[in-house]
């Protein structure tokens, strides 16, 4: 059986034709994947800052820290840190509470004396 050279030629133009439809659907779907991955990025660094923000705020409820840290967004905090970060005796405090309350007193002299600042202990319960 012998193909006829109008016959093949039509075959040929019509698998081209296909071909390029072919490359252009995977154009548009390479495209919309690309689009996808992008928007799945962005919605995951939004949860990442949602979270953040939701542990800041519990740690804060918890141990009773100055919660107007909270009231300006994390990245306007990281272009202004004045006036918008906790103060040094809050820092202080969490750390002695986390340290020293929260287990079992480490740093803590047989005097009363914290080992880490060098005064007498307040956070002594």
């Amino acid at each position: 059986m012998v193909i006829s050279t109008a016959a093949h030629l039509e075959v040929s133009t019509e698998h081209g034709a296909l071909t390029r439809r072919l490359a252009g659907l995977q154009s548009r779907v390479d495209a919309q994947l690309r689009a996808s991955n992008e928007k799945v990025l962005a919605l995951e660094g939004e949860v990442l800052r949602l979270r953040t923000q939701l542990v800041l705020a519990r740690t804060c409820v918890l141990w009773g820290l100055n919660a107007m840290v909270l009231t300006r967004p994390l990245q306007q905090r990281r272009t202004k840190p004045e006036g918008t970060l906790p103060s040094l005796a809050e820092a202080s405090g969490v750390i002695c509470q986390t340290g020293c309350v929260g287990h079992a007193h480490p740093w803590l002299d047989a005097d009363g004396q914290c080992r880490r600042t060098g005064v007498a202990c307040n956070q002594v319960t």
